[in-house]
């Protein structure tokens, strides 16, 4: 059996850092800048409560074998931050996950991929416990990230991945989100939760969200608030809005509101060669996609701009909306009376009932 402490992560990996033994026939602390394989499983070793003694005994190999891993993200990210890690991989186990909020800041990494331990069987993770807010959130100082399904992120109140980028330190850059399926988030599948979007990108440029599912992402109260991609600014600093991000190959099905989202002066972001599909709701019956079109960018009163250009929609297949009504492609809206054209249906996209 385990014995436990109650340790924050920043003090675990700092510790970890510390009480690597030095002397004769001590291990030597690992050398700064070197890559990083680290393996995650629902029953590995959970670092969030061990004791110094313990810290000392797994500080050189916890998670470093696909025999040996730890417990959860947060665990996978004190490893990197211990061995001052360079490019690392994190590799899932099959298996249900219960990691919620996970936050990517400074000092984990210069980059990470996250991906699946083949032959393991598939990857859940489910926010079912922490009922509202995202499954992981993404900032301008994190490691340059690469989530690479197969895998599903389901039940989260807010969403799946929230990037925000801040006026100090610049937009997110270069995101990789790549067949991962978002499903039954919102309101309508988890009490108290807000249901803002399966990746909500907020002041992030070239991001790549690619070959996703994002399904039954629906609210019950607002249901308009809710969509598969939401392309947005950093609304407490006033920010400009997400650019020249692409959206391509993805498939959307039952989302209440529109399905990929624009505004704050959001620019230059593509969306292209999806597919929009209906779907069962979350009470059974039959629904496509958003309300008032399928890529659609809106102007509220926080920033009463238009974006500058290059928001367009190609060579998707889409049908009817959330309430089973044929609407536009794109449209360009407003709260505040301004009028816009800032997406563009450029052509290739197809009708289907």
């Amino acid at each position: 059996m385990r014995k436990h402490l109650r340790i924050g992560l920043p003090c675990l990996a700092t510790a970890v850092m510390m009480l690597v033994p030095s002397g004769p026939g001590a291990q030597a602390a690992p050398a700064g800048g070197e890559d990083v394989t680290v393996y995650v499983g629902s029953g590995g070793t959970s670092l969030a409560g061990l004791s110094e003694k313990s810290l000392l005994r797994v500080a050189g190999k916890a998670g470093l074998t696909a025999q040996s891993p730890v417990r959860s993200l947060r665990d996978a990210q004190a490893v990197l931050r211990a061995r001052h890690t360079k490019n690392a991989t994190i590799m899932l186990r099959g298996g249900t996950y219960t990691d919620a909020g996970v936050e990517w800041g400074p000092g984990i990494a210069s980059a990470v991929t996250v991906k699946v331990q083949p032959g393991t069987g598939p990857v859940t993770f489910d926010g079912r416990a922490a009922k509202a807010g995202y499954w992981t959130k993404v900032g301008p100082k994190s490691p340059k990230l690469n989530f690479q399904g197969p895998f599903t992120v389901q039940r989260y109140g807010d969403g799946g991945i929230k990037a925000t980028g801040t006026r100090q330190d610049g937009p997110v850059k270069s995101l990789v989100v790549n067949r991962i399926t978002f499903q039954q988030m919102g309101n309508a599948w988890v009490k108290g939760g807000k249901g803002y979007a399966g990746v909500h990108l907020n002041y992030v440029s070239k991001a790549k969200i690619t070959n996703n599912w994002f399904v039954n992402l629906e609210n019950k109260n607002a249901p308009g608030n809710t969509h598969g991609v939401y392309l947005a600014f950093n609304q407490t600093q006033k920010t400009p809005g997400s650019n020249g991000n692409l959206v391509k190959g993805n498939t959307f099905k039952v989302i209440s509101g529109d399905p990929v989202r624009a505004s704050d002066g959001s620019s230059g972001n593509k969306v292209q060669n999806n597919v929009f599909r209906k779907g069962r709701d979350y009470k059974g019956m039959t629904r496509g996609n958003g309300n008032y079109g399928v890529f659609t960018y809106w102007v509220f009163p926080r920033a009463d701009t238009c974006g500058k250009g290059g928001n367009t929609f190609s060579g998707n297949t889409y049908t009817v909306n959330y309430y089973n009504k044929k609407k536009p492609t794109v449209r360009s809206g407003s709260d505040t009376g301004r009028t816009c054209k800032s997406v563009k249906d450029t052509g290739g996209n197809t009708y289907k009932r």
